[in-house]
């Protein structure tokens, strides 16, 4: 193994280590986290011949993490489907780490309306408003063409716009309110 090699994989996880550890802290449990962002670069480094240029790295690396984070999710649900019913692990009922740091109501409105997203719609607006990924690194990570990325993207935000404009109806305990509330 040469030098070169580890010492470029060094400066990749050097550069972007908080970044994917932040990438998972606003999508798995903080105690989880740590671990999710260790085992994303582990599979880098298995994958380090698929790296691509610098500029998409970052882009590669979300995407590795959120499959890094499926396999999480599922070895979780497998755990706690043998765990006796009474005790089985509730993820939701904990505020995720952007409600207890982003308590505005306006915050709230949009992290619950970002949520009623589909998942993907929900990863592209995270990724482009909370990860500040660029249209061509977006493209990137799904390994999409720049057109679909962007179109993707501006569906999104127009999903999101509706969802906020909903929740403006909405009576304020409603808009704040528990997770079962519906309209």
């Amino acid at each position: 193994m040469a030098a070169h090699e580890n010492e470029t994989f060094r400066v990749v996880y050097e550069k972007h280590y908080a970044a994917i550890l932040g990438y998972c802290l606003r999508r798995a449990h903080r105690d989880s986290a740590p671990d999710i962002a260790s085992d994303v670069f582990v599979v880098a480094w298995r994958k380090r011949e698929s790296m691509p240029e610098a500029e998409f790295v970052l882009p590669w690396l979300y995407a590795v993490a959120a499959n890094t984070m499926a396999n999480h999710r599922r070895t979780l649900r497998r755990r706690t489907s043998l765990m006796v019913r009474a005790r089985r692990l509730t993820l939701g009922d904990e505020p995720s780490p952007e409600i207890q740091v982003i308590r505005r109501t306006e915050d709230v409105a949009v992290i619950d309306a970002v949520r009623r997203l589909r998942p993907n719609d929900q990863e592209l607006i995270l990724l482009s408003a909370w990860e500040g990924l660029s249209a061509p690194q977006i493209a990137s990570r799904f390994q999409i063409s720049l057109s679909a990325a962007e179109k993707r993207l501006s569906r999104a935000k127009r999903r999101l716009g509706a969802e906020l404009t909903r929740t403006d109806k909405m009576p304020e305990t409603g808009r704040l309110g528990t997770k079962g509330w519906t309209p």
